[in-house]
C-alpha cells in the first residue's frame, strides 16, 4: 500500500519513486512488476518507467526472474567508502606491479547498467600502447572484462544483457551472434579468463580475469591489453598466469580487509 504522501505535496514523481523503493526494500526476495504496481497502487506503465530508469543507474538489479532488488549503490551512497573506493585502494598497488611485470596497459573495471565501466587504468610506459580512461564504458560481448562479467552471470542474466544492449560489430573479429557469444563465454567459465582477439578495437589484443567480493560474486575485472604487433596470441596465453595471480591477490586482500 502506498503511504499517502504522495498526494501531501513535493515533487510527485519523487514521491512515487520513494514508495516503489521502500516497498522493495520491505522484501528481501524483491519485487516483479505486475505485484509491484499492486503494492503501491501506481498504474504498470509508471512503475515500469521509473524501474527502468533506477536500474539504469545502478539503484536497482533486476534477478533473472524478473523481479527487482536494492542494488548496492544504494547502500553505497550511506557508506563512507564506496565498495569501488575500497577496491581501488586494494588495487592500486597490485596495478603498478602489473604495468612493472608486464610493460603493458592494464585496467580494472565493474558491471554496470549492462556495460563495463573502467574505475582504474595505468597505461604501458611503452611508446606504441593501448590507452584507456577512468570512466569509459565498453561493450560486453566484445570486450575481455566484459565477458568476465557475462560468465560470471546466470544464464537468463546473461541473455537478458544481451537482448538489452545488443550486439553491434565493432571490428570483423566481433561476435555478433547470440550462438558464437554464448559459444564464447561457455569456453571463458571453462578456463577461467577471457580474451579480446581485436574484437573491440583493430590491433589491439586483451586478456582478463575476474575478481570476486568475499561473498563470491565476481565484483570486477582486471586487464592486460597491449597492440596486436607486441601482445600476439602467444604472448597474450604466457600473460595469463601472472593476470590470475595479480587477480587472486587482489581476492584476498578484499577478503581480509
Amino acid at each position: 500500500m502506498t503511504t499517502g504522501i504522495a498526494e501531501a505535496g513535493g515533487v510527485r514523481v519523487l514521491h512515487k519513486t520513494l514508495d516503489i523503493l521502500e516497498t522493495i526494500k520491505s522484501r528481501e526476495a524483491g519485487f516483479k512488476l505486475a505485484e509491484l504496481a499492486r503494492a503501491v497502487e501506481l498504474p504498470k506503465a509508471t512503475v515500469y518507467r521509473i524501474l527502468t530508469t533506477l536500474e539504469g543507474r545502478g539503484y536497482l538489479d533486476r534477478a533473472a526472474d524478473g523481479s527487482y532488488r536494492m542494488a548496492k549503490k544504494l547502500f553505497d551512497l550511506q557508506r563512507s567508502k564506496s565498495e569501488e573506493q575500497i577496491l581501488n585502494r586494494v588495487a592500486q598497488p597490485i596495478l603498478e606491479r602489473m604495468v612493472n611485470a608486464t610493460k603493458e596497459t592494464v585496467n580494472l573495471g565493474i558491471l554496470d547498467a549492462g556495460e563495463v565501466v573502467v574505475i582504474n587504468t595505468m597505461e604501458s610506459p611503452q611508446a606504441v600502447r593501448m590507452s584507456s580512461k577512468i570512466g569509459n564504458r565498453r561493450h560486453l560481448h566484445s570486450t575481455a572484462l566484459g565477458k568476465i562479467f557475462l560468465a560470471g552471470l546466470p544464464e537468463k542474466e546473461f541473455l537478458r544483457l544481451i537482448r538489452m544492449k545488443g550486439l553491434p560489430r565493432l571490428t570483423d573479429n566481433t561476435l555478433v551472434t547470440k550462438a558464437a557469444v554464448i559459444e564464447e563465454i561457455n569456453r571463458v567459465r571453462k578456463q577461467g579468463w577471457a580474451m579480446d582477439n581485436q574484437e573491440n578495437e583493430i590491433e589491439g589484443r586483451c586478456i582478463g580475469a575476474p575478481i570476486f567480493a568475499p561473498d563470491g560474486r565476481v565484483l570486477a575485472a582486471l586487464s592486460i591489453s597491449g597492440p596486436e604487433f607486441r601482445m600476439d596470441l602467444a604472448r597474450a596465453k604466457s600473460l595469463v598466469p601472472q593476470l590470475k595471480a595479480f587477480c587472486a591477490e587482489i581476492t584476498e586482500a578484499l577478503r581480509v580487509g
